[in-house]
């Protein structure tokens, strides 16, 4: 299981500056590592708004599944009921307000398009403003996030997920259990399919494909060594479908890996799954 981040505070302000440069996607990561941690609520309640805004305006800017990014910007807005206008040093007035506006041009950019795109400039992210200190805190290992009754439910919500194409939820789906996942021989194996999702989102929805190979390559390193099928997922057409992506990817452009075809994407086949997930 994950160990709670060493220097919170430092990783919340590296969360802060990703953010800033416009990697949501990396930001939400930051932010994510340390709300499994966090113990105190109303800090726990300001990681998750972040979260949600870095989610919200990942999905906005890379038109991924835009409308689910107006319900995460509403959701942030309710999180950040109540708090002060500043807060861990951030200007939460401000971020608010940004919100506010965000939420109003991913609305017009759907209404242009029918309903069907948004490609909202990262520009119009809601502002993350230091006005004071951040202050340092630690955290220890809080109980798991997904109750143990709900763990095999989650892991084929994440299946679904991938094989619909939606590989930023599958990776959500699949981080959420990894986290808490005691036996280790399972936690590599989910640390695997967590890599390939996210391998196939940064291809699909970010258009990098250089990075997706790394990250693939290191997925293909976890899952080689698992044995046919394994708590129900055919891991060996994973695996062989996953490195012919790799290969494809270490030679592909950012210019063709936006019409990255679907037949190269590693292949998931699942049987009656076997309990996975379930903590042991």
């Amino acid at each position: 299981m994950d160990e709670p981040v060493a220097d919170p505070r430092a990783h919340f302000i590296r969360g802060i500056e990703t953010y800033r440069a416009g990697d949501h996607f990396e930001a939400h990561e930051y932010w994510e590592a340390l709300w499994h941690h966090e113990n105190d609520e109303t800090r726990a309640r300001l990681l998750q708004a972040l979260i949600q805004v870095a989610s919200a305006m990942h999905k906005a800017c890379n038109d991924v599944a835009p409308r689910g990014s107006l319900r995460l910007l509403a959701r942030a807005t309710v999180r950040l009921e109540g708090f002060e206008d500043i807060y861990m040093g951030v200007d939460i007035r401000r971020l608010r307000e940004g919100i506010d506006r965000c939420s109003s041009a991913v609305q017009e950019a759907l209404d242009a398009s029918g309903g069907a795109h948004c490609h909202v400039d990262p520009s119009l992210a809601p502002p993350l403003i230091l006005r004071g200190t951040v202050p340092v805190w630690s955290q220890s290992q809080p109980e798991p996030k997904v109750p143990e009754a709900a763990r095999k439910s989650w892991f084929d919500q994440g299946a679904r997920a991938y094989l619909q194409g939606e590989f930023f939820d599958a990776h959500e789906f699949w981080e959420e259990i990894w986290r808490d996942e005691k036996d280790e021989e399972a936690r590599q194996f989910l640390q695997g399919l967590i890599q390939v999702a996210a391998a196939m989102h940064k291809v699909v929805a970010q258009n990098k494909p250089a990075p997706a190979a790394r990250l693939l390559e290191r997925a293909l390193l976890r899952l080689r060594p698992y044995p046919t099928p394994f708590r129900g997922v055919h891991v060996d057409k994973l695996v062989t479908t996953g490195e012919l992506a790799r290969q494809a990817l270490t030679s592909m452009g950012a210019d063709e890996a936006s019409s990255f075809p679907a037949s190269l994407v590693p292949t998931l086949e699942i049987d009656e799954l076997d309990d996975f997930g379930s903590a042991h």
